[in-house]
């Protein structure tokens, strides 16, 4: 099956979306080969992306560099300052983020980096003195907003942050500059500007939300330091709008953790919630079950109709096991034509926990038994393609006395393949203790 394939319905999947992104990211295998390169590696470092395909990640970041990005994924930092490497010019000073991605089987093959230019931003930091002159007359060259805050207002604002929140020069001096915040991220600006004057660390770099006038809720990102101004204490703030990147990381997010083609979680997702799941129930004294689903007759319908159908057919029985779980429950396609149902909570009476276990996975296979009809594109117009499908259910149930994911979802499995033998296709068996 071809992955990141258009879902039906003419859906642009999260690469299409990454593609029209005017930020720099690369996507790089487990052996740090580049196996996709942005366009907008050309304008930023002078690679062509094209002549960046296949090449080891080295021709962007030095040892140094990569090195520093393995620390801060490894200990959960999320990003770092590294030096991006270019074609005949100098490095470009950048922050980095890391996506892990893994394959089918929950091992990792490779990430998604995303590299943010901060050569301007680093050029700026290391010209600004304690001169109140200096701080304003870089800050209106500045390509970034630029904010002095003193007595918790507003003391000074360049052009570009009046254009990031929609409001003029003078609506904001002397104004209290939580007045822009949003309210969910009051706390979260209180905290670190009373740590940046009192001399505690901060965060090098943090983001919050402003409600503007014209454009609604972007995204800032904020850095800072302490500064002496008109002999008192304040601090200067360097923000940007960074609301693409974070739509551009949520599309990242969604190809490590979501299935491309069905939108649901994958693999991945899957052993996390499992996990929670399962010491939420040694907590709390009730279960949870795990469905794992295998279509039947799904090679048969690729080989007669093509992969397209197959696709289609995958999607609409994502939307049917949807529509019969509640919204605590989970469903994954972990891969082909298998899927799974995880439901938590279920009641703390083994007995009742088995029974809806047991009712929830009947009515999935009535469900899928149901007659679909594919409705695949063709150059004269539309196929119908009528299928009779029917799936194998196994059905585990786990409790407090449990302690690994791995092998509940094992003992799930097992069961969907005693089902297939016991009873043929179509066929439900419990795997439960």
């Amino acid at each position: 099956m071809t992955e990141h394939r258009t879902p039906p319905g003419g859906a642009l999947p999260p690469l299409a979306l990454l593609a029209r992104s005017h930020e720099l990211w690369w996507q790089e295998d487990a052996h740090g080969h580049l196996l996709q390169v942005s366009p907008s590696a050309q304008h930023l470092c002078g690679w062509p992306a094209d002549a960046l395909r296949g090449a080891p990640v080295r021709q962007l970041l030095d040892d140094a560099a990569r090195q520093a990005l393995h620390v801060a994924s490894a200990h959960g930092l999320g990003t770092c300052r590294a030096a991006l490497l270019g074609l005949d010019q100098p490095p470009r000073a950048v922050e980095l983020t890391a996506q892990p991605l893994f394959d089918a089987q929950g091992q990792p093959d490779g990430r998604w980096v995303l590299a943010r230019d901060l050569t301007e931003q680093v050029q700026l930091e290391s010209r600004l003195k304690h001169s109140e002159r200096r701080y304003l007359e870089q800050g209106e060259t500045a390509s970034e907003g630029v904010a002095v805050v003193q007595d918790w207002r507003f003391k000074f604002v360049n052009r570009h942050l009046c254009e990031f929140v929609g409001m003029t020069e003078q609506e904001l001096l002397g104004q209290p500059f939580i007045d822009v915040i949003h309210e969910d991220d009051h706390e979260l600006l209180k905290t670190n500007h009373r740590k940046r004057l009192s001399g505690e660390p901060v965060p090098t770099r943090y983001e919050y939300r402003v409600r503007t006038r014209t454009r609604g809720l972007r995204w800032l990102e904020m850095s800072g330091s302490l500064i002496d101004w008109q002999g008192r204490p304040a601090t200067i703030n360097y923000i940007n709008d960074v609301t693409a990147r974070k739509d551009m990381e949520a599309q990242v997010h969604q190809l490590a953790f979501l299935d491309a083609l069905t939108g649901l979680p994958n693999r991945r997702l899957l052993e996390d919630r499992l996990r929670m799941a399962v010491a939420q129930s040694g907590r709390t004294g009730l279960h949870g079950a795990v469905l794992f689903l295998d279509l039947d007759r799904f090679k048969a319908l690729n080989d007669t109709h093509g992969h397209a159908a197959g696709d289609l057919l995958l999607v609409a029985v994502a939307q049917r096991l949807q529509a019969l779980v509640r919204a605590s429950d989970t469903v994954v396609r972990l891969g082909g034509d298998e899927f799974v149902v995880m439901l938590s909570p279920l009641p703390a009476q083994s007995q009742d926990a088995h029974h809806q276990a047991e009712r929830l996975a009947d009515k999935l296979r009535h469900a899928l038994a149901e007659p679909y009809e594919l409705l695949l594109p063709e150059d004269a117009g539309v196929q119908r393609v009528q299928h009779q499908g029917a799936a194998s259910v196994g059905v585990t149930v786990f409790g407090p006395q449990d302690r690994h994911a791995e092998a509940v979802l094992q003992r799930a499995d097992q069961a969907m393949y005693r089902a297939k033998a016991a009873r043929g296709p179509g066929a439900a068996v419990s795997g439960s203790r």
